[in-house]
């Protein structure tokens, strides 16, 4: 009798637990993006219809809202509000928050493609015993790098629990990382045609050709899977559209797929070529130009920023002068993370903001100040990223948060404006990955303080290296040639990173320098793309003429000593 009893309830949860999971396609969700290696946890409410698609950052804090004329950015420019559009036609439309495929607008995806996952029975997340489905892709021989992306599903109540990703699939695809994805509700029905309506402030907003995307890259990337560089390039390159979600209209199906097969060649050429040297790894963005890539992942402005300073940022610039050492006085390796261990910080991820030039800029900040008191303290990104907008300050370009800017200029902004002082990052708050409000920093904890900056000369790579030696890290703009998107490990010495100070395009960290036993002598670069891209999140280039304009457009903060810090 106790089995008659048993049998009826357990068929029809049988029956639930087996139900293929479906996704609607107009909705209403609040969701939290959590990147555990930053500790940045992101809320976010996406509101989407056929026609458009509306995402609010940290409760407005940024409103994004794009449909097939473009994207309009909400943002805070200095504390004040602005709006930034960029059209549908700036750019590949794949590299769009909102994606235009054949002619028809797409929104954002933010559930994953269940047809690329196995279902893993059942587990219990919060509470919740969910449906799990598994996506994994093997890397390599060590297993370190491989990709792992487990969804969650509430098959009683229908909806997404969990989207837990560890995998190579953001931005330059050779950057893993983990990313969790929480759904804390979800509406089923297409938000009012009222909630997408654009901000007050868009109805005449700033244009601008560079916006760069942010969530765009994140969800579509989580269909990742490395394309391997052994089989038929035609019939990968049909499978990589597929695994990716991707679609073109003919025209542009042809473009991307001789770049892909470009790029593959690429990949197995570099390797054969520098075999025993250097390692390359091809990656989700193989159908993509190295100019489209630096959308999401760069945001220097392009070139030298020396012309772009206005006349008040020349009254706190010097030129750096050599401390006297002679070539054979110098060390032939040196690295600051050996030579003073605990002056550089781990290395940081910009998430999927334009804001390399922050990190270029605050890295030597922190370390710096840390050779000078033993004090290595967390200096805050955001607050360069907030508060150093120069609206065209210069003769050209600008300053514009996640848009894009300047190391250099970011640290005469708060020289000129601030006299200086930066906050610690306890006090004005985490790395939000998005534009900020510019708080008001007046009554926080001060953590140190810059009187100006001090530039390098133009190619003098003496200059640089007795900077590194006797100052500390030092600001390096470069250019990033397809090579470098590929990077793996080993010393970059390829003839496309032949010097040219025009296509400087990332801000970057140099802490030292050697000679390779079996190459060329290099540079030693840290990255803001975490530990996951590159050799743990650092680079080496190699010294002379291929050094990606590494010695075109070098600088360092100038420093206060510590006892004149103000309070």
């Amino acid at each position: 009798m106790m089995w008659r009893l048993f049998i009826p309830l357990l068929v029809p949860l049988v029956a639930v637990a087996s139900r293929v999971p479906k996704f609607p396609h107009q909705y209403s969700a609040v969701i939290m993006i959590k990147m555990p290696y930053i500790g940045l946890e992101m809320p976010m409410r996406v509101l989407t219809t056929s026609r458009g698609q509306r995402i609010e950052y940290f409760n407005g804090l940024q409103v994004d809202t794009h449909n097939a004329n473009g994207t309009f950015k909400l943002v805070f420019n200095n504390g004040v509000r602005d709006c930034r559009f960029s059209p549908s036609s700036a750019g590949p439309t794949m590299l769009h928050e909102g994606l235009v495929t054949g002619g028809e607008w797409k929104a954002v995806p933010f559930f994953p493609d269940l047809s690329q996952y196995k279902p893993a029975g059942e587990e219990l997340v919060g509470g919740t015993m969910c449906q799990k489905f598994t996506m994994d892709q093997a890397h390599g021989t060590k297993g370190t790098m491989d990709d792992h992306i487990s969804f969650y599903w509430d098959p009683i109540l229908e909806v997404p629990v969990r989207w837990h990703q560890h995998a190579r699939f953001t931005i330059f695809g050779s950057h893993t990382d983990e990313y969790i994805v929480e759904y804390y509700s979800l509406q089923k029905q297409a938000p009012l045609d009222a909630e997408l309506a654009l901000p007050e402030k868009c109805n005449v907003p700033t244009k601008t050709e560079n916006s760069f995307v942010q969530i765009a890259g994140l969800m579509t990337a989580a269909h990742h899977m490395r394309a391997a560089v052994n089989i038929d390039s035609d019939s990968l390159f049909e499978t990589f559209l597929q695994q990716h979600g991707k679609s073109y209209a003919p025209d542009e199906h042809v473009l991307r797929r001789t770049i892909f097969q470009k790029n593959i060649q690429t990949v197995r050429e570099l390797n054969h070529r520098h075999a025993g040297k250097t390692t390359f790894k091809g990656n989700r963005f193989l159908d993509l130009t190295r100019e489209e890539v630096l959308r999401f992942r760069g945001g220097k402005n392009s070139g030298s920023s020396r012309e772009r300073r206005c006349p008040e940022h020349q009254k706190f610039v010097r030129v750096h002068e050599p401390a006297g050492l002679r070539a054979s006085e110098r060390p032939q390796n040196f690295d600051w993370r050996t030579a003073k261990p605990g002056s550089v910080s781990p290395v940081k991820d910009q998430g999927f903001c334009g804001s390399c030039w922050t990190y270029g800029g605050m890295g030597p900040v922190e370390a710096m100040h840390a050779i000078q008191t033993g004090n290595l303290l967390e200096l805050p990104e955001q607050f360069m990223l907030d508060c150093a907008w120069t609206n065209g300050t210069g003769e050209s370009g600008g300053n514009f948060g996640c848009d894009g800017g300047d190391s250099d200029i970011g640290a005469l902004e708060i020289v000129r404006k601030y006299g200086g002082i930066i906050p610690t990052s306890r006090a004005y708050g985490n790395y939000q990955n998005i534009n900020g409000y510019c708080k008001d920093t007046r009554n926080m904890e001060i953590g140190t303080k810059i009187t100006g900056w001090v530039d390098i000369k133009d190619r003098d790579e003496e200059g640089l290296l007795d900077a590194v030696a006797t100052k500390g890290p030092v600001n390096v703009n470069i250019m990033v040639p397809d090579e470098m998107v590929y990077y793996d490990t080993g010393v970059l010495n390829v003839e496309s990173c032949k010097h040219n100070k025009t296509q400087i395009d990332h801000a970057v960290m140099m802490v030292g320098y050697g000679t390779d036993m079996h190459g060329p002598d290099y540079y030693v670069v840290r990255n803001s793309w975490s530990t996951y891209w590159g050799d743990q999140g650092y680079i080496k280039v190699a010294r002379g003429e291929n050094d990606c304009a590494i010695a075109s457009d070098a600088g360092y903060p100038e420093m206060s000593a510590a006892t004149e810090i103000a309070v």
